[in-house]
């Protein structure tokens, strides 16, 4: 079967853009709030003292530890050489107090060494002067790498908690985009299923009940992880505000693509497919999405659903699609996917005709066999890595005396 895909170019023109900062509606109250505890001055002054005698008492130590591996090297003489255990005390302090503590420390550390030398019987030397200085410079050198080093740590630490909060963040708005279908279509089974290849996706799906037609919506936005999760927020909340009057498809995509040509940088686009869906049809805008493929039971044929010309949103200021109606009989059904499954190892040779073969296999059973059936091929197993997001949606027109919970 040859299906030719027409309007889903993936790749960006070339447009000179000003690119505006765009302020959308917030979708909610993010559910992250800072608290702020009253502080009690007394507890204040205690911790601090309880902070300062305990600093006090490991600088005191390292000194005193100082002083007994002076006295170790004192009795055991030249072999062996205990110089090394100097730099205990050292890294010590530098690690709890701060390089100029183990500065001091190193100071100290070298005094002692010292004194052992010539209590060994080492006179006041040139050599013993120069020896004292060399081995002074690595211990205050061993101070400054182990205090950079601890820098880097700490920065690395807080770095990692900063990324932390903000995918916290990123995470609650992408939770609050992806909010499943819960509702029922008389006369239609729908069934999804999405999986990310990272933390966060960049694909997108949205179906609402809009004046009693089911509206779907399934696209990818280019780029990965955060920021194309963020992006997905941006564009929901545009859909939401869009969907509002119960416009054509034409206007929404209009809508929707002026808002986030404003709001995202030249680089970013998104491929996308508009649907209403009612009694007997389903009106379409496909804006440079993978073609989604609709069976027909009267027919017994699968076709690919394209827009001629389509650009994906975001790439011009102003994007006008006119929308193309189809019949949507009985047990005919409607598969929607991203890239994720036609570019997967199973489907990457010829996906279309794959996927249509899947299809014509399973068109006689429910839209949750048939999602789960080309997820299982286009998902590796679970100890393989996802190269990239996979979002699947099947709806089925169902005959009078079949049910519609999809299952």
């Amino acid at each position: 079967m040859s299906i030719r895909a027409v309007g889903s170019s993936r790749s960006k023109r070339s447009f000179s853009v000003r690119v505006n900062h765009f302020c959308g509606r917030r979708p909610q109250k993010l559910m992250t709030e800072n608290f702020f505890i009253g502080k009690n001055p007394a507890t204040d002054r205690s911790m601090m003292l309880d902070n300062g005698v305990k600093k006090i008492a490991i600088f005191l130590g390292a000194i005193f530890l100082a002083a007994v591996i002076g006295i170790i090297d004192m009795v055991t003489g030249f072999v062996p050489d205990v110089t090394i255990l100097y730099l205990i005390p050292i890294i010590l302090v530098t690690l709890v107090m701060g390089i100029g503590y183990g500065i001091t420390i190193a100071l100290i550390a070298s005094v002692a060494e010292t004194y052992s030398n010539i209590t060994l019987g080492i006179g006041f030397t040139t050599a013993l002067v120069l020896d004292a200085l060399m081995h002074l410079l690595i211990f205050i050198l061993s101070a400054v790498l182990i205090s950079r080093l601890h820098d880097q740590i700490r920065l690395i630490t807080e770095l990692e908690q900063k990324r932390s909060y903000d995918l916290t963040i990123a995470k609650e708005v992408h939770k609050y985009t992806f909010k499943p279908f819960t509702g029922k279509m008389p006369g239609l089974a729908i069934e999804t299923k999405v999986a990310f290849a990272g933390e966060l996706g960049g694909d997108y799906i949205y179906i609402a009940d809009v004046d009693n037609k089911l509206f779907f919506c399934i696209g990818d936005i280019s780029g990965k992880s955060v920021a194309a999760a963020l992006y997905s927020a941006l564009l929901h909340q545009n859909i939401i505000l869009a969907l509002k009057g119960h416009p054509d498809l034409t206007s929404i995509v209009k809508k929707v693509n002026a808002q986030i040509f404003e709001a995202t940088p030249e680089n970013m686009f998104i491929t996308l497919l508009f649907a209403f869906i009612d009694n007997d049809t389903v009106s379409y805008i496909n804006a440079g999405h993978e073609p989604p493929l609709l069976y027909s039971k009267k027919r017994n044929e699968v076709r690919s659903l394209t827009s001629e010309e389509a650009f994906p949103v975001g790439i011009k200021p102003t994007l006008e699609i006119e929308q193309s109606t189809i019949p949507f009989d009985f047990d005919d059904i409607l598969l929607s996917f991203t890239d994720g499954v036609s570019d997967s190892e199973y489907f990457k040779d010829n996906p279309y005709e794959k996927l249509a073969s899947e299809l014509l296999h399973y068109y006689d059973e429910n839209p949750r066999i048939i999602t789960e059936a080309i997820f299982t091929k286009a998902v590796p197993a679970e100890n393989e890595i996802l190269s990239d997001d996979v979002i699947i949606a099947c709806i089925k027109k169902l005959s009078d005396t079949v049910s519609n919970d999809g299952g």
